[in-house]
């Protein structure tokens, strides 16, 4: 009987051993998996936020330029707005007689010049009045870095026949009187002409209809609109290198 209770004995812990070993390889098995899991989600989160890193230095990048840009238009507009005041300051007698109209649009300034004040009737010479009008111009936006593009307007009136053998049509008249004044302001005040631009529109650009004395008054006009220079164009970064292939592969305005 004590044989049997002896055998008895052992087998158990034989077998609650092997239980035990069962037990213990079995959690390691899920701490390992367990493990893995971690390490695979610690990656994808630092990927994750490698990627976020990644944007939100770009988006710093953009908004850095966003700022440098509205910066540069403000500037604009500050001297803008200062030249348009300088203009108003020195033209106030001929804008308080309507011969000359001063608009600001789209960020550009434009001078409009009846023609009454600088040119004769049918003529491209400038009268010395309008060479008064034009130096006090001229005094004001020579040391710019703007374009200046001067545009001869007419009203709808044909030219006449004593004046078509030097203007054939209100094209060639509006033309003359723009070179006449982008001349003048090279000749006279050394204003670097690759600023100047001349241009003739004819009858075709009318600021009112031509009904009326009055309004055809205001279409025969000569117009200096000053256009910001253009921002230079930021240097082309060097293309990548790239491996070697493995296998073969003008214009004139009315009397």
């Amino acid at each position: 009987m004590k044989q049997l209770w002896r055998v008895a004995l052992v087998t158990g812990v034989f077998l609650t051993g092997c239980v035990s070993t069962s037990t213990f390889d079995k959690k390691q098995a899920e701490l390992a998996t367990c493990q893995q899991q971690a390490k695979s989600e610690i990656e994808a989160c630092n990927s994750a936020r490698s990627e976020l890193d990644t944007k939100l230095t770009i988006a710093n990048q953009e908004l850095g330029a966003f700022r440098k840009s509205a910066e540069a238009r403000q500037h604009k507009l500050d001297e803008l707005q200062n030249q348009e005041k300088q203009l108003r300051e020195r033209l106030s007698k001929e804008l308080t007689d309507k011969n000359v109209e001063i608009e600001q649009l789209r960020g550009q300034l434009s001078v409009r010049l009846l023609d009454k004040i600088v040119f004769k009737s049918g003529s491209a010479d400038i009268l010395p009045q309008g060479m008064e009008v034009l130096d006090k111009l001229a005094d004001a936006i020579k040391d710019s870095t703007n374009t200046i593009r001067i545009e001869g307007h007419t009203d709808d009136t044909p030219i006449s026949n004593k004046l078509k053998a030097k203007y054939p049509s209100n094209w060639e008249l509006s033309a003359a009187r723009a070179s006449a004044v982008a001349r003048y302001f090279e000749t006279k005040h050394f204003i670097n002409p690759k600023r100047l631009e001349s241009l003739g529109f004819s009858m075709y650009h009318p600021v009112a209809p031509n009904d009326s004395e009055e309004n055809k008054q205001r279409n025969r006009r000569v117009e200096i609109v000053l256009k910001p220079a253009a921002d230079p164009e930021p240097p082309a970064e060097p293309a990548a290198a790239q491996p070697a292939p493995t296998t073969p592969a003008s214009p004139a305005a009315n009397p």
